[in-house]
């Protein structure tokens, strides 16, 4: 019973190394596909949405990507946030940006 465990154990090792460096240990923010069906009362042609992790991300660096990301199209307007499937795990949080002209 002892050696069942055990086996189980090291043949769990390879599996956990496979989905760590899939998942990445990158925590930075990055930009992704914005929310769809939020209400934007500016009016904003373009939206962007930014994943992060919450617990490590400060709000100047997820503006900061939604800025790079609105580029000459305006300046970011947080429209909402949400955490599901459409960010990995590492960085679960989604922040939708309308990029305004103002």
């Amino acid at each position: 019973m002892t050696r069942i465990r055990n086996r189980r154990r090291w043949a769990a090792l390879p599996l956990l190394a496979v989905l760590a460096s899939g998942c990445g240990a990158n925590l930075a923010p990055y930009e992704a596909p914005a929310r769809t069906g939020l209400d934007d009362p500016t009016g904003a042609t373009r939206h962007v949405g930014v994943c992060y992790n919450a617990l490590f991300t400060k709000p100047d660096e997820v503006r900061g990507v939604a800025a790079d990301a609105c580029g000459l199209d305006g300046a970011p307007r947080l429209l909402g946030q949400d955490v599901r499937l459409a960010c990995p795990f590492l960085t679960p949080t989604r922040a939708t940006f309308a990029c305004t002209a103002d």
